[in-house]
């Protein structure tokens, strides 16, 4: 059995964490309302609850 985080979703877990922590980030200085990031978090979750195979990364032999 195949874990999510380890080996079918690797990269886009590390890009929607890096998403969510940089919008902290920019909440967090006042560079931005929350408001205005409202659709980085979104975009942010999306990658965490996706694939590596929906943005064309994935092995070869993967049938899904």
């Amino acid at each position: 059995m195949k874990e999510r985080l380890t080996k079918t979703g690797f990269i886009t877990t590390i890009l929607g964490m890096s998403i969510i922590i940089f919008s902290g980030a920019m909440l967090w200085t006042g560079k931005a309302s929350a408001e205005s990031l409202s659709g980085w978090l979104a975009l942010g979750i999306m990658f965490l609850r996706s694939k590596d195979s929906l943005i064309g990364l994935g092995s070869k032999d993967e049938n899904n």
